[in-house]
């Protein structure tokens, strides 16, 4: 008889996969390689999330990590300017988080962090209009971070 239960070791496994194949960038010329590393990793836990038992604490960096490794990736990509890359970045976090709620609709604080991201990003972008200072920009996605950081680590189970 065929077990039913997840896999044993899924985001090791998956975690080195995605280390080992982003490392393999540069070798073949893969302009701003590292960046890839972020994307690798959130699918190797959304393969965790999605092969494994659902656990949310491998969907939030599954979304975040894709989501933040889009954000640097797509600038490059598309060579866009520095105007367009940083509300392009926010929007792609921002994207990240709702598809975690879209996935745990009943984590509303990832939607409301992600309500934040977009409206900075659409203010930058279609409106010109800077919401954060410049003085504190360099803390904004930091901050964003240690705060869904945090919301993991005290968050109830099974809810």
């Amino acid at each position: 008889m065929r077990s039913t239960a997840a896999p044993r070791g899924v985001i090791g496994g998956a975690v080195l996969l995605a280390v080992g194949a982003a490392f393999l960038l540069p070798p073949l010329g893969v302009s701003n390689a590292g960046a890839y590393l972020f994307v690798a990793l959130g699918l190797a836990f959304g393969a965790a999330w999605w092969l494994g038992t659902k656990q949310f604490v491998y969907l939030v960096p599954a979304g975040v990590l894709t989501g933040f490794g889009l954000g640097l990736v797509l600038p490059t990509l598309f060579d866009l300017s520095a105007e367009i890359a940083g509300p392009v970045f926010l929007g792609t976090l921002a994207l990240g988080l709702i598809v975690v709620f879209a996935f745990a609709p009943g984590r509303r604080l990832l939607l409301a962090i992600a309500a934040i991201l977009a409206v900075v990003a659409v203010a930058d972008l279609l409106l010109n209009v800077v919401l954060i200072p410049a003085g504190a920009q360099p803390y904004f996605v930091p901050l964003i971070l240690i705060v869904v950081g945090l919301y993991l680590l005290v968050e109830r189970r099974g809810r």
